[in-house]
């Protein structure tokens, strides 16, 4: 039996990760195996390459989520004595793999190949299998090599795994991407693909048809910021205007969002919200490829208006981070470990600076990158059940690969000051709907919100918390930043800005402020613009103080020279999942 918590236990985890068996992986450089991957993740050493590699700290949960696309030919290419193993191609793809050179690749013809891809995605041609497949046979042996390893680092009440994929769908480079997580071992035989499903909807109603037969699923789409603007429509498929059988399809299996990951950060983007002065964070360099509606903030709002006029929110997001991780190493976060390991620490950090990203060469890797982020989800118990079942509800929330602790309460008549942690989380439940939720309101009653943070125990302190408010009224979309709660005794100004409170990072050692900022900060606050006809989400950000970012720590260790725009500083962040009000019908 599991011993399980009635107020709630904290779990970190990582559920979009990808080992050799994802062709984009393979090609990269990567033969780390999901067994590995998942040994990775509870904190053992694996090797990658020629260097023994270590999780500083492990995670709690994970899911390795291969891209379904190209999973038979990858199996085709690296299983000895099956059809296809000796093939011309499969000997081409195998041949990056030199273990003459120190890396263990042979870096000019991996680039041809990465080139050869990349290239013919920006063209936007539609997915196929390739010659390297011989069959649904060789997908199904591979997906079977990913369930068996879930199966066998399952560790109820120590270690949950997950079964999941890619569903790799959009036209050319559009991340439309979905990541499937299964409640438990009762999955499809074969992992469907964006060559069989080529709409979400086709997705959404094979994934009721799999439901009918058992299974319990969640389709998580993929860090919105590449999407195009495709992510959140406001047309379906056929290009015709949402309506509510769109909108419960795709509510009924995605409740949550992918906020941040090692492609950067999709809840704002700063030319699009010069107001607010964190906005630019981890973002893509602006381009022709940005859009407002690439981002999570602008798609809760326009889901208050869809469910106005539709009477179904199809944006009601709950938000997740995790990292995208095409090493096989799951959680690896660490700003001031990112790609540290190895003789080849130094080369890679050079390649960092100077290569070109993959999906656009003409932007720096150093433009783009960053170690991703983490969810982290509020569970009775480490199981299953009751991970999967905290994301469906939404009681979790995204870091910027932080350990930062929230609690995000919303309700009327909290007490405010708590004797202990217990107490206040007793309170919490009892007066208040937890973060993804709906909040109830009795007539007459202003919604009231209980925030409470606490530091990562093994970095840097915090600053402030804020609350974000969206809402649609007479017509139009609204949003707006509360500073809620904020660090050193400082005071908040009649406009509700505060002065900073002169946290820094010493540029030559890395090592950032250590008397500055809060260890925990908490607030019972009030919308003090709330109006109870109109719709309205509000969701928490915590901020960190400053500390070093990747790219300083490459500096100081490989004397790495970045250009004035490189951002050497971060501040470290997460984001609760909303909670939402709604009027009273008749109102």
């Amino acid at each position: 039996d599991v011993e399980v918590n009635e107020l709630r236990n904290l779990y970190f985890g990582d559920r979009h990760v990808h080992t050799r068996l994802a062709v984009d992986a393979y090609v990269l450089g990567t033969l780390t195996t999901a067994d590995e991957a998942y040994s990775f993740a509870q904190g053992q050493t694996i090797k990658k390459m020629n260097t023994n590699v270590k999780l500083i700290r492990p995670l709690d949960f994970c899911a390795v989520t291969d891209h379904a696309e190209a999973l038979g030919e990858m199996f085709t290419v690296q299983t000895p004595g099956v059809e296809g193993y000796n093939s011309f191609f499969s000997k081409m793809i195998r041949s990056i793999y030199d273990p003459e050179t120190e890396s263990g690749i042979d870096s000019a013809k991996q680039q041809r190949i990465v080139d050869w891809g990349s290239k013919r995605l920006r063209k936007g041609k539609e997915l196929y299998h390739s010659v390297l497949f011989k069959g649904y046979e060789t997908t199904k042996s591979a997906w079977m090599i990913n369930l068996e390893a879930a199966d066998k680092h399952y560790k109820p009440a120590e270690f949950t795994t997950f079964a999941g994929y890619e569903w790799t769908w959009g036209g050319g480079a559009k991340h439309m991407h979905r990541n499937l997580i299964f409640r438990d071992m009762i999955v499809p035989d074969y992992p469907m693909s964006a060559i069989e499903l080529t709409s979400e909807e086709e997705l959404w109603h094979w994934l009721t048809d799999i439901s009918d037969s058992g299974a319990t699923v969640l389709a998580i789409p993929h860090n919105s910021n590449l999407s195009d603007g495709g992510t959140f429509p406001d047309l379906d498929s056929k290009g015709q205007p949402l309506d509510s059988a769109y909108a419960q399809l795709r509510q009924n299996f995605e409740p949550l969002i992918e906020v941040h990951q090692e492609k950067g950060n999709s809840e704002v983007h700063a030319p699009f919200w010069k107001n607010d002065e964190f906005a630019g964070f981890e973002n893509l360099p602006h381009s022709h490829r940005t859009k407002k509606n690439n981002y999570v903030r602008n798609a809760l709002k326009r889901g208050l208006e869809h469910e106005e006029h539709i009477g179904i929110n199809p944006f009601k997001y709950g938000m997740i981070g995790s990292t995208d991780n095409h090493e096989g190493l799951p959680g690896n976060t660490e700003e001031n470990n990112y790609g540290a390991e190895g003789s080849e620490a130094w080369n890679k950090a050079k390649k960092r600076r100077n290569d070109g990203w993959e999906l656009d060469p003409e932007i720096k890797v150093y433009r783009i990158q960053n170690p991703g982020g983490l969810v982290a989800v509020w569970a009775k118990a480490n199981t299953r059940g009751y991970i999967y079942d905290a994301l469906k509800r939404r009681e979790c929330y995204a870091t910027s690969g932080n350990r930062i602790q929230l609690r995000f309460f919303g309700g009327s008549g909290f007490k405010g000051n708590y004797k202990t942690h217990e107490q206040m989380l007793a309170d919490g439940y009892d007066k208040g709907s937890p973060m993804g939720s709906d909040i109830v309101l009795k007539e007459g009653q202003i919604p009231e919100f209980l925030v409470w943070a606490k530091k990562d125990t093994a970095w840097a302190a915090l600053d402030r918390i804020q609350i974000i408010k969206g809402w649609f009224a007479h017509g139009q979309l609204h949003e707006k930043v509360f500073n809620v709660a904020v660090s050193d005794g400082r005071i908040l100004n009649e406009d509700g800005s505060v002065a900073d409170n002169g946290a820094n990072v010493d540029l030559e050692t890395g090592k950032h402020s250590e008397d500055k900022g809060d260890t925990e900060l908490s607030v019972v606050w009030k919308d003090p613009d709330f109006d109870k006809d109109s719709r309205a989400f509000y969701y928490v950000r915590v901020l960190e103080i400053p500390t070093a970012s990747w790219r300083l720590w490459d500096k100081i260790r490989f004397g790495i020279e970045y250009p004035d725009d490189a951002e050497l500083t971060v501040r470290e962040r997460a984001w609760s999942s909303p909670i939402w009000y709604v009027p009273p019908v008749g109102q």
